[in-house]
Parts: C-alpha cells; structure tokens; sequence
C-alpha cells in the first residue's frame, strides 16, 4: 500500500532545517551544515575515557568465559542471516539484506572464512565499519541544536552480519554484569513496566 502511495505521489523533497553552530551562529548552507554534523559527532564519538587501574580494581571479578573467545561458527552466521528483514535500509554499501537471503547457500562459506580471518586477526576492514549516520529530531527544545538529535548509524550488510554474530555473545555476558533493576537494552525487560511501577508508587 506504501509503496503504491509513494509512486502515485511522487519522491518527497528532501529539506534541512537550519543549525546552530557552537558558537551560536545560524548555519543554513548544507555543505557547512554537513561540516557541522561531522563536528558534533567527532566530539560525542571520538572523546576517550580514562579509567585508572585504582576503579578497575574495586570491580568484582567474573569467571572467564571462553565460549565467548570462540571463531564465529558457520551455524552464528547463517542464524545472523537469518534475523534480517527485508525492506530495510542498506547502509553504505547499497547492497540489500535480500540479495543476501536470497544468495545465503553460495555466499556462506566464503563470508564465514572472512569473519573467521577477521576474529583471528582482531581487526575489522573500514569498509565494514563505515556506516552512513542518520539524525532523527528528538521532538523536544531547540530543534537547531545538533544536541536534541538522535543518531543512528547504518552499517553496510557484511558489518550487520558481523555486529548480529556479535551481539548474542554481548548479550549473554551482559545479564551477568547488568544489575535487576537494568531494563535498558535487555531482552525481555522493557524500561516503560519500571517507569509504569514508579508511577504507581508514587501514587
């Protein structure tokens, strides 16, 4: 039916809204304000904490767990394959999640050996970790301040397919850190019961 919509009507034009600069100055030029965009998000992205080895040590030691050393197994890949949607965005390579649905049994074997050279190796090639960053207006304040933006970045699909092998892993050492009462980010627990609870008692 969308799709159908967005023919009969014809490509929306793409606008930009007017940003302010960290001097306060009004930036309606698209190139500067691209330029301004790169700015904030190197300064958000790019700061790097500093943690003493005093704070590390009054955190409580976990058991190793090895598992999660492993090579990405043939199975992790194709059930990362699996969990794609159609339809959605392609990030920076352009290259569908359907081409690569459609291509699973011809393209397995290669695409695990590279995830395989890439987890042994510890490094990732840039081209997996590009990724196109999309803002999206938090509806709330000056809506000029890149700081009431949400930022999403859109990997191409090879980088999805290493972040989804990753992040069942990430996941399960996750319920081991994070404490009850961490909703945020975990699967099955939703922050809007706790916000829901909170109301209640103050009521």
């Amino acid at each position: 039916m969308y799709a159908g919509i967005k023919t009969d009507t014809g490509s929306t034009p793409t606008k930009t809204a007017p940003l302010k600069s960290k001097t306060g100055e009004i930036i309606t030029d698209q190139g500067k304000q691209l330029d301004r965009w790169v700015e904030h998000y190197l300064e958000l992205y790019a700061t790097q904490n500093v943690v003493t080895g005093a704070t590390l040590d009054t955190l409580p030691s976990l058991p190793v767990m090895e598992e999660l050393d492993s090579s990405p197994s043939a199975e992790e890949l194709g059930n990362a394959i699996n969990c794609f949607s159609c339809g959605k965005a392609s990030g920076k390579s352009w290259f569908p999640s359907e081409v690569l649905k459609s291509g699973k049994l011809a393209l397995l074997q290669q695409l695990h050996e590279l995830l395989c050279l890439c987890w042994e190796k510890s490094h990732i090639p840039q081209d997996m970790r590009d990724a196109n960053t999309v803002t999206l207006y938090k509806n709330k304040d000056d809506h000029i301040d890149c700081n009431n933006y949400h930022g999403f970045s859109l990997l191409g699909i090879v980088g999805k397919v290493f972040a989804r092998v990753v992040l069942p892993r990430l996941q399960s050492l996750a319920s081991r850190v994070y404490t009850e009462s961490q909703c945020g980010f975990r699967a099955g627990l939703s922050t809007v019961d706790r916000i829901s609870l909170r109301q209640l008692q103050a009521k």
